[in-house]
């Protein structure tokens, strides 16, 4: 909890408390000698300089005074951190790795963003394309007995969610940097009732400053779909309905993704007789509001959508095309226009030869109009991750290649002819926040 000084994390493993203890008793040998000048330094100094440290040591330094306390749990600073932190955006990488075990596992600040080339490397590029680095990735928190599937996970906002296919109902949100972990209440049913299919999702409204979780329930018989709205760190966990449009009942196909206070998500459902539509379901996490779209096979087939230089869009292999070709589509005005623009999207052939002709998911695209690329399956055990960034705009092709390291341990031990449970998850936007739950 936010007012603990113990360094030790119930769930964490021991790999993590040994590689953490030297830096507890370098900042506890320091707590004395910042507790003696803290005095010195004016109140609204010391506030910009603790905004600008670790989430890590802000809850060593609780220790040093009540001020302190005071300071860093208030909502204006918790508000001032995370501003801070998310210009040092980081990635946070989940790992499952057994039935019931999630492991999660973040870059450094500002990892994500590597440096630009510079004119050595870019003369270099005109015989080989290719800029070779890496990331190193160190140990988050560990999340013992979830049977969770990846595919259902997401980080929003500094916190990262977990649904659970296997336990319906089940919907857990961590804070990866202050290590809390809450279960939401489950949706009980009424006298009478049976559940068909739940499903829930995280959002953030950048507006209100609000976390929400929503959940989408079919029930046994009735011919529309429920949905309700929980406010998270606003006290009690409740949930409540939400009023208004009555929606017919569906099938949730994708993942969902926030953008912008708005919260996608793919359905299927039998909105006419003997005819099956797909759609795009938006929940306004400010208005608490729910619209629709219709949509295309392509956008639903893989199950991902992504952010796509703030737009929603879903990118699936071509069919038919060679591979690392790719079927974009993008939502060009929800509210407006209200229609999807589609583009082709060709990796580099370099590119493909670098992967091992591996199958890749695209993540979305970064700041420097750069496709992020990852790969679909999970690595065996001790062999390097890797992650490709694909510029579309160079004529030179420019190609990265970032390795992922200090997770190997972690990698798939199961052999091609086992039923291999391993996923992996990647979250390129991930900062740290202070939130409490």
């Amino acid at each position: 909890m936010a007012g603990e000084c113990s360094s030790s994390e119930s769930g964490v493993s021991s790999h993590a408390s040994s590689s953490h203890e030297q830096q507890d008793k370098v900042g506890m040998r320091g707590s004395s000698l910042i507790s003696s000048v803290a005095h010195h330094i004016p109140l609204d100094l010391t506030i910009e300089i603790l905004t600008r440290l670790p989430a890590r040591s802000l809850k060593r330094f609780q220790c040093v005074s009540k001020e302190w306390i005071s300071v860093i749990r208030n909502r204006v600073f918790i508000d001032s951190f995370c501003s801070v932190s998310r210009t040092r955006s980081r990635f946070l990488v989940a790992v499952r790795i057994a039935e019931n075990r999630v492991i999660l596992l973040s870059t450094a600040p500002n990892e994500t963003e590597l440096p630009s080339p510079n004119e050595t490397e870019l003369r270099c590029c005109q015989l080989n394309p290719i800029l070779y680095s890496s990331l190193h990735t160190y140990l988050e928190m560990t999340l013992p007995g979830l049977p969770v599937d990846l595919v259902h996970c997401s980080s929003i906002h500094g916190l990262f969610c977990l649904s659970h296919p296997s336990d319906p109902g089940r919907f857990t949100i961590c804070n990866p940097s202050t290590r809390q972990v809450i279960t939401l209440p489950n949706i009980k049913a009424s006298s009478g009732r049976r559940r068909e299919n739940i499903s829930m999702f995280l959002g953030y409204d950048p507006v209100a400053n609000e976390y929400k979780a929503f959940c989408s329930t079919t029930w046994h018989g009735e011919p529309f779909q429920e949905h309700k709205v929980l406010t998270i760190g606003g006290g009690k966990l409740s949930w409540r309905s939400i009023k208004g449009r009555i929606t017919p009942r569906y099938t949730v196909v994708t993942n969902g993704i926030c953008i912008n206070g708005m919260l996608f998500y793919g359905v299927l459902t039998n909105r006419q007789i003997e005819k099956r539509s797909l759609w795009i379901i938006r929940f306004n996490l400010r208005g608490e509001c729910i619209g629709s779209i219709s949509t295309y096979p392509q956008v639903t087939k893989h199950g991902s959508l992504i952010n796509y230089n703030g737009k929603l869009a879903a990118a699936s292999p071509l069919p038919g095309g060679p591979l690392g070709s790719f079927e974009l589509w993008v939502l060009d005005d929800f509210d407006n226009k209200r229609r999807w623009l589609r583009t082709q999207l060709n990796v580099y052939p370099l590119l493909l030869r670098l992967s091992g002709n591996i199958e890749l998911k695209v993540l979305g695209m970064n700041k420097r109009n750069e496709v992020v690329l990852v790969p679909l399956k999970f690595p065996p055990k001790h062999e390097p991750l890797y992650i490709y960034y694909n510029n579309k705009g160079r004529e030179d092709h420019l190609v990265r290649r970032v390795e992922l390291r200090g997770f190997e341990e972690f990698g798939c031990n199961h052999t091609s002819e086992e039923k291999c449970v391993c996923q992996v998850l990647f979250s390129p936007e991930h900062f740290e926040s202070l939130m409490s739950l």
